[in-house]
């Protein structure tokens, strides 16, 4: 049997629309039969919320919003078996929403390329098996929604997210890893709502004579970006720092 998600009226009112995950509508025509089975349904889902203690219509919330069943479960003390029984048209509905956004346009220098196009071309680049990509929605406070995509690295994994908006059919990058997916800078600013921070700034040491009036500001200190002085002595071998690569794969290029 195959699960569906309630879309809303058709535009004579006369049916329900409903869509499957790879997106084919379906409509249901409004009659009695249809009536009585949603009062049905209705009615069975008050007796559940009073042997619940949960209504149906918090849980399939609250698994919307990305919790998992065993913590609900874990919480309330209902079994996870009994949740399954409301959670599969709330999953199928994540499904669909991960999949449009795999599908929503990215624009790039060279041309408009799907999200999964481009996820799958970078992480191929650093030898990511991108057959067992794992992809994830789940519904934010303001209306949009949080897609992940999930990647195995060694014997951990990798993960990035975005911000979807299935109205705009926009997407942006909310962390590094989405970030370094896009080829944007992982040292751009935070976003609006993140508090900023102060950032450090380097300072000769006692050895050192610097005429001050040949310091030009670093580039990334302007208005609402605090700094901090800090005395840094030079250190031999900077090249060795780890690069990002190193973070996310646990490799440098150079050992390849």
């Amino acid at each position: 049997m195959k699960d569906l998600i309630f879309v809303g009226r058709s535009d004579d009112n006369t049916g329900l629309i409903f869509t499957d995950d790879e997106g084919q509508e379906f409509v249901a025509q409004i009659d009695d039969n249809l009536v009585r089975s949603a009062n049905g349904a209705a009615k069975a889902a008050t007796e559940h919320q009073g042997e619940l203690g949960l209504s149906v219509r918090d849980i399939q919330a609250r698994i919307r919003r990305g919790e998992s069943l065993a913590a609900i479960s874990a919480e309330s003390g209902i079994g996870q078996d009994r949740l399954e029984r409301f959670a599969g048209p709330v999953f199928a509905e994540r499904n669909f929403t991960a999949a449009q956004a795999r599908d929503t346009l990215v624009r790039r220098p060279q041309g408009d390329i799907t999200l999964n196009e481009l996820v799958t071309s970078q992480l191929d680049l650093r030898n990511v098996d991108t057959m067992f990509l794992e992809w994830d929605s789940w519904r934010r406070e303001d209306g949009r929604w949080n897609v992940a995509v999930m990647w195995a690295v060694g014997e951990g994994s990798g993960v990035a997210t975005w911000i979807y908006d299935p109205v705009g059919r926009s997407i942006v990058s909310l962390d590094d890893e989405a970030r370094w997916l896009f080829q944007e800078s992982v040292n751009e600013s935070a976003p609006a709502e993140q508090e900023s921070r102060p950032r450090l700034v380097a300072l000769p040491t006692e050895n050192e004579f610097v005429d001050d009036s040949d310091i030009a500001p670093p580039a990334w200190v302007g208005p609402g970006q605090p700094t901090i002085p800090v005395p840094v002595t030079p250190v031999p071998n900077a090249s060795d720092s780890p690069s990002w690569d190193d973070i996310l794969f646990g490799h440098r290029p150079t050992d390849q």
